[in-house]
């Protein structure tokens, strides 16, 4: 896979949480931290002044920083539906994310309507199997599943937005939200230190706010192989 090689090349297991709502803003921060990167992850329905331009250049930085590009998404809805908000709308995610995430609870009938469509710019996929939200009701039978569906669609589905490696199957990347040099529970997030999130055998760190808040320096703490 690709995204190991880039792993490998950049010496990093870091995924940056780009939660901002302006263009100005995302790319400032993506000069900053696209050399220290494997993925960027993007909510690209939060960015308040989207137009034609931002797909020309978020393909320009990934080609310049060489990373992937993770649409945080999180699709839950039937096929057709699905096809509709990836393909089209004003974002057309397809075109330019190279992963998207989509929520285990209807996983097996979106991934399936995947498998039909002709189309050669379909995104990798996560299944969002475990979530680090205060109160989540996700619990192991549901993981378990997710774990299934995704060995059914393993043409597809590369890994999981986890907490921790719960199936224990190197085919697939466990990425861990909610990281943060000190551990801590902040609103409705439960954070865990790096180390935490590898020992539980996380492969990739999602980390956001617990840089952009502070010295964009401690992005090293985080370059942990």
């Amino acid at each position: 896979m690709l995204l190991n090689k880039i792993i490998l090349e950049k010496n990093t297991r870091l995924c940056f949480s780009a939660d901002f709502t302006t263009q100005k803003e995302l790319f400032k921060w993506i000069d900053i931290i696209g050399p220290h990167i494997c993925i960027l992850k993007t909510h690209i329905d939060i960015l308040e002044d989207f137009d034609d331009s931002f797909i020309k250049k978020i393909l320009e930085k990934k080609e310049k920083y060489n990373f992937f590009i993770l649409e945080d998404r999180k699709f839950a809805d039937i096929g057709k539906t699905f096809e509709k908000q990836l393909f089209g709308g004003i974002y057309k995610i397809a075109s330019w994310a190279d992963i998207i995430t989509i929520h285990g609870i209807c996983s097996e009938g979106m991934l399936s309507y995947l498998t039909k469509l002709n189309n050669t710019k379909i995104p990798k996929v996560l299944i969002v199997s475990q979530m680090s939200s205060i109160g989540n009701i996700i619990d192991t039978m549901y993981s378990e599943n997710c774990y299934k569906i995704a060995k059914k669609y393993n043409n597809l589905v590369i890994g999981f937005i986890a907490q921790n490696n719960f199936c224990n199957d190197k085919q697939f990347l466990i990425l861990t939200p909610g990281i943060n040099i000190n551990s801590k529970n902040e609103k409705d997030q439960n954070y865990r230190t790096p180390r935490d999130a590898i020992n539980s055998g996380s492969d990739i760190l999602i980390v956001g706010s617990a840089i952009y808040k502070n010295n964009p320096n401690c992005v090293f703490n985080y370059k942990i192989l």
